[in-house]
């Protein structure tokens, strides 16, 4: 089957929410809303971009390579385009936050944040907001925010933040402090001892995994000497570490995860 009939699209409503299922272990791989028969569009622009690196078309190609057909399930239908949004973002949360169930969506929906637990929220909204005049010193800011996993202990932590990062070597030799952010609070916060650029260091990666191509060779990350000897963090660290960026005039909706702070200059 790749469409409805004219009948069924007429019950479909303006606006419904749709999943894909893996036949071969019976789970999501993507949620999406649409209109009029949308939800067989996937399979046709996977046919058409045998090539692709989206994870969504690899994975309905395996699908098919195996002999067996995508699983397409209706959801919800009869709603709103507004109600679409809400309910994909909500499913795509949910699915992401119990963390069995990988979705190869690219983004977690319309301005939706992610599943948090009760203690979550309260820790990211309830956090004391940073104000431009407490910017005290140069700092790379870092969102981590698909690369965070609840309960990562510290040395995890560190090795995420660190690198590799697509960004300029001499703009990080002025930088004192790097936040690593999820979600608007800073989650971690490092003094670099020394930056390295990839294609100098491969002795000294973050992790033994990276495969070094033209497109990474040239990316950088940092080691703090500080926390790999386990030293207590300084008073800056212990101030920033904890708080939120959320009134920071720094575009947090960036594609870049990569952004600097700087000190106010008095006149």
């Amino acid at each position: 089957m790749d469409k409805f009939s004219l009948k069924c699209l007429v019950a479909l409503g303006d606006y419904y929410v749709y999943g894909l299922v893996d036949p071969r272990n019976g789970q999501f791989f993507y949620i999406g809303k649409g209109t009029g028969n949308r939800v067989f569009d996937h399979e046709k622009e996977s046919f058409n971009s045998p090539d692709s690196d989206k994870l969504k078309l690899k994975t309905i190609q395996e699908i098919k390579n195996a002999g067996l057909e995508v699983e397409k399930v209706i959801i919800n239908s009869n709603l709103t385009e507004q109600e679409a949004f809400v309910a994909e973002a909500s499913l795509i949360n949910a699915f992401n936050y119990i963390g069995d169930t990988e979705l190869t969506n690219i983004v977690a929906g319309h301005h939706s944040l992610e599943a948090l637990s009760v203690e979550e929220f309260e820790r990211i909204n309830g956090a004391i907001a940073l104000e431009e005049k407490d910017i005290k010193n140069n700092i790379m800011v870092i969102k981590i925010n698909k690369l965070y996993k609840r309960g990562m202990d510290d040395h995890s932590l560190y090795e995420v933040v660190r690198g590799i990062w697509r960004a300029s070597f001499e703009k990080a030799q002025s930088v004192e402090y790097v936040f690593g952010v999820y979600n608007s609070l800073i989650v971690a916060v490092y003094k670099p001892t020394k930056w390295y650029i990839c294609k100098y260091a491969k002795d000294r990666l973050p992790r033994q995994d990276i495969v070094l191509d033209s497109k990474l060779e040239n990316r950088i990350f940092f080691e703090d000497i500080n926390f790999e000897q386990d030293l207590p963090l300084n008073d800056n660290q212990l101030f920033y570490l904890n708080k939120s960026i959320i009134n920071l005039k720094i575009n947090q909706s960036a594609q870049n995860p990569i952004t600097y702070l700087f000190p106010i200059k008095s006149n």
